[in-house]
Order: structure tokens, then sequence, then C-alpha cells
């Protein structure tokens, strides 16, 4: 029977890292860890099946698997043993993060290479596992050089849909920037990034309305600040908590 674990919401993950039999094989094994997960009344069977292991796809789906989702190593496939089990569905939102620097009433702000663009505030994609206050820091310094401490989150905003139908969430932070010098590292989706004063910017007719907003309030700076999580110890910790400082 296939090597599994049972997490604390009673499903069942199988590992297969180490499966090289053949089709005939697999069907025994899952037919034995399916029998055995409804004796004892488990939830959920989850099957990631990698490279040479997704030419038992269509075994998994005659025995009631569905699809979950897939990323770039894996399809990830679930079958429901009981009727009212919870299914947690595929990831549906993408986050960004946008970095509001603000030093000596002079804005830190970017452009792209298209002729439409304008100067906007510095930022990004959070990389999967990746801190939204490690990742806004991240992208400032590759579009612009300036190295930044985290402040807080100053607020965000969702857009429906984006590519492929997903969610994107955007996240704006105040930073604090450590040195001033301008050196962009993302050369192939920066062109210019620039200190400007923060007058003109909220002035400027080149402005995004979005863009002119989003600063007007970053400017009041009731923000949400990163909580330390070093005082308790939880066996579900976040991964990262802001809270309000008011």
């Amino acid at each position: 029977m296939f090597h599994h674990t049972v997490d604390s919401f009673n499903c069942v993950t199988l590992e297969l890292e180490n499966f090289s039999g053949t089709e005939d094989q697999f069907l025994v094994e899952l037919v034995a860890i399916i029998e055995v997960s409804r004796v004892n009344s488990r939830k959920l069977i989850w099957i990631d099946l990698r490279d040479a292991l997704t030419r038992f796809i269509p075994i998994c789906l005659n025995h009631g698997f569905t699809f979950h989702s897939c990323r770039d190593s894996a399809t990830r496939l679930v079958l429901k043993l009981q009727e009212d089990a919870y299914v947690p569905f595929y990831p549906t939102h993408t986050v960004g993060v946008g970095g509001f620097v603000l030093l000596d009433g002079q804005l830190l702000c970017v452009q792209g290479h298209s002729a439409a663009s304008s100067p906007k505030l510095p930022g990004g994609t959070v990389d999967l596992g990746e801190k939204i206050a490690d990742a806004v820091i991240r992208e400032v310094y590759e579009e612009t050089g300036v190295s930044c401490e985290f402040s807080s989150v100053l607020g965000f905003a969702t857009r429906f849909p984006t590519n492929l139908g997903y969610t994107d969430i955007y996240f704006v932070c105040e930073l604090s920037a450590l040195n001033r010098d301008i050196s962009i590292t993302d050369t192939e989706e920066i062109k210019h990034a620039s200190w400007v004063d923060i007058g003109h910017y909220l002035n400027g007719r080149h402005i995004s309305a979005f863009n002119r907003h989003i600063a007007e309030m970053s400017m009041q700076r009731l923000g949400l600040t990163q909580v330390s999580q070093d005082s308790y110890k939880d066996p579900f910790a976040k991964q990262e908590i802001f809270w309000t400082n008011a």
C-alpha cells in the first residue's frame, strides 16, 4: 500500500516520490489505500503526480478522483471519501505590492518602457511563500536600487478579473529609505526611476487617477503595522500579522 500521511483534518496525502511501479501495481495500491481510508473514516485523499507519474492520471480519474490544481512541478488530484467533506479551493488570487517611499518631500517613482507608462510606485508580485514585507522591500530594491525598511501596510485594493480570471490584491506599504542612490536592477520592466517632488506628483496631469489617489491617501499614514509573534507560542502561528496602531 502507498506510503501516506494523515493530517489534522483527517485527510490522507499519498507519498509517491519513490514509486516506480507499473500501471497494474499502481492500481492495486490505489484501491488498497482507498479501501483503508474509507474504513478509517478519512475525508479526502490527495495525490500529487509529477513528471512520469502523470501517466497514472486516467487510473485516478476512473476511481473517483478529480482534478484540483496544477503547478509547474505537479498535477494535484483529490478524492472525496465523505459527501460533506470540505475540499479547499485552488488559489484564486494573486498578490501584488507597491512601496510608498517618501523622503524629504520626494516620492520614489518608477516608469516602464511602454509609451503610455506614467510614474508610479515601485513594486511587483509577491512570490509563493514570500512575506508581504519582504516582497515590497525586494521589489523596491530591484526596481530602484534603494534599500528600505518596512514601516506599515497603508491599504490595499482588489481588481477582477486579471490574468486567467484571477482576482488581484494590491497592497501599498510605507517604507523608510536607507539611501537615495538610484540603480535599476530590473531593467527589463523598468526604464526610469527617480525621486519626484510629492506636490508635483499629486498635481501632475501625467499621473493616473488611481496612483494619485493612492499617494493622497498614503500621505495620511494611518496604516497597519507589523506585529511580532515572539511573545506567544501558537501551533497555528501566522506568517505575518498587521494591525492598526491607532
